[in-house]
Parts: structure tokens; C-alpha cells; sequence
């Protein structure tokens, strides 16, 4: 397990592992992909998910798990950069306080 860095480098961490693991040969497929739309189900989901934390060392808690910060390899980035505190804005456009919890 290695620190955070910054969203970028979380980002590109994580769609390197969905290339390698889940997306289809040949398929468009970056950070700002849909992941619905690139054929990632829930269980890869998942698996994307404890990649992050084992390899961040950032557990995203299940009040986290919404849809918007699921969307996107970048949103999954974003919201994973912040509860690691790094505060660190990127080229991804995360804004501090991006990352949305579910309501109580």
C-alpha cells in the first residue's frame, strides 16, 4: 500500500487496473468514461473499489457509494483524494467537498 497522491495519479492508477481487468479490447475508455456505458458491472465495480484500497490505502464508505461519485473512474479518483485529505486539486476539476455523501 502506497499513499495517495494526487487525483491524477489515483485516476490513472485506476483505469490502468479497468483496462486491464474489465474493459473490452479496443474499447474508448478514460477517466471521464461512463462506467455503465463500458461495460463495468457491479462486481467489477467492487473489485475497482478494494483495488483503490489496497492500493491507496482509502476505504470509500458505504455513505460514499452514490451514484454520482461512482460514475467515473474521475469521480471515483476525486472522492478517494479527499477522504485521504490530500486536498490536492487536479486537472480532473475535483473541488474540495466534491466528494457526496449520501443524506442522512
Amino acid at each position: 500500500m502506497t499513499p495517495p497522491q494526487d487525483t491524477k495519479t489515483i485516476a490513472e492508477q485506476l483505469c490502468q487496473f479497468a483496462r486491464t481487468n474489465f474493459v473490452a479490447e479496443g474499447t474508448a475508455f478514460d477517466e471521464h468514461s461512463p462506467l455503465a456505458e463500458t461495460g463495468i458491472d457491479s462486481f467489477a465495480l467492487f473489485e475497482l473499489l478494494l483495488y483503490g484500497e489496497r492500493t491507496f490505502g482509502v476505504r470509500v464508505p458505504p455513505s460514499h457509494l452514490t451514484r454520482s461519485n461512482l460514475a467515473s473512474v474521475a469521480t471515483i479518483a476525486c472522492c478517494m483524494a479527499e477522504l485521504a485529505g490530500s486536498g490536492r486539486q487536479s486537472p480532473l476539476d475535483c473541488k474540495p467537498g466534491s466528494c457526496e455523501r449520501d443524506p442522512p
